[in-house]
């Protein structure tokens, strides 16, 4: 059970491996503050970690932490509807934005705040905010990270993406204010597949570089991914496993799951399913495709059997 669970992302489930055994985390929340859950499945031993885990490193005991009540005020859909501050929060705190997590200690420290960040954007720093962070992701050696900063701007927000190093140095804005950015996975440790409209042709998938000064934009998968959407690379780098979504005659939402070979161009769609016209707004839930380690698997979330589960498609005959 938990009291940090939203229909969009849940309670970020995640494997991590401390000391030779493994453990699954979920979020929490004490009544006082956002915690994580890490559950030993052999014991059922529950051990409690500062703060909300939002990304996990692939390569050492570490996470980066988010605070999703702060989410919730800014974005219900991915925040967490716990008990609100006492005060109102600012719009560009010092205090808040991203923590690394030491998954041994259970400690955590704020590695970049929101204030910094938006001190790098001279056109938003003057708007009445607030700002939040959202989306963080690890780089493949676990080195770097992107993550996008949101500023609500009424009747709209604005957004940008950044990239930073794990010490809170070489902050990089990759994309700027001025686009419309959705979402992102990396393609390696340097390049970054991104839904945006930075090429000037509506919102679409385009492969951008992580390195100082920017780099080339170059569209990835026209007329073949959708213009927007959840994806993320096979542990080989190949195939993209992607989702995509419609609206239905009634209100309900038609969900397609895919996998996308860049090499080649090759689409094989995995599952359409329905989701009831009950789960729309804050709370619907995306498919989030997500891969195994040894890339035979994709696990997604889905509403379309009434509840939300996780569910896994067999990729194998696809994939070799």
């Amino acid at each position: 059970r938990t009291r940090a669970f939203n229909l969009q992302q849940g309670s970020m489930l995640h494997w991590i491996h401390v000391g030779g055994r493994a453990e699954c985390t979920y979020n929490d929340w004490t009544g006082e503050a956002l915690v994580t859950r890490a559950v030993d499945p052999q014991t059922f031993a529950v051990r409690t970690l500062q703060g909300a885990i939002a990304a996990v490193s692939p390569v050492a005991p570490q996470a980066i932490g988010l605070n999703f009540r702060r989410m919730f005020q800014c974005r219900p859909v991915v925040g967490y509807a716990v008990e609100p501050p006492a005060s109102p929060e600012p719009p560009f705190p010092e205090d808040d934005g991203l923590y690394v997590m030491d998954l041994v200690s259970g400690e955590a420290r704020l590695l970049l705040s929101i204030a910094e960040v938006v001190a790098r954007s001279p056109q938003v720093r003057a708007e009445p905010g607030p700002a939040w962070f959202n989306h963080v992701y690890y780089n493949p050696s676990g080195r770097r990270i992107i993550f996008m900063c949101r500023v609500n701007r009424p009747p709209a927000w604005r957004h940008s993406l950044w990239s930073v190093g794990l010490d809170g140095s070489d902050l990089r804005l990759l994309l700027d204010y001025d686009q419309r950015t959705s979402h992102f996975t990396w393609i390696d440790d340097t390049r970054i597949l991104c839904s945006t409209t930075v090429l000037g042709r509506g919102i679409q998938f385009v492969r951008l570089e992580d390195v100082p000064g920017g780099g080339a934009i170059v569209p990835e998968g026209e007329g073949l991914l959708p213009s927007d959407g959840h994806a993320c690379f096979s542990p080989d780098g190949q195939w993209l496993a992607c989702d995509a979504f419609h609206d239905g005659p009634n209100g309900e939402r038609l969900a397609e799951l895919m996998l996308y070979r860049p090499a080649d161009r090759r689409k094989e769609v995995l599952a359409r399913v329905e989701h009831p016209a009950r789960y729309v707004g804050d709370i619907r839930c995306d498919l989030h495709p997500r891969w195994h380690p040894d890339g035979r698997w994709v696990t997604f979330d889905s509403v379309h059997e009434g509840t939300r589960q996780i569910y896994r498609a067999d990729v194998s005959d696809l994939v070799g």
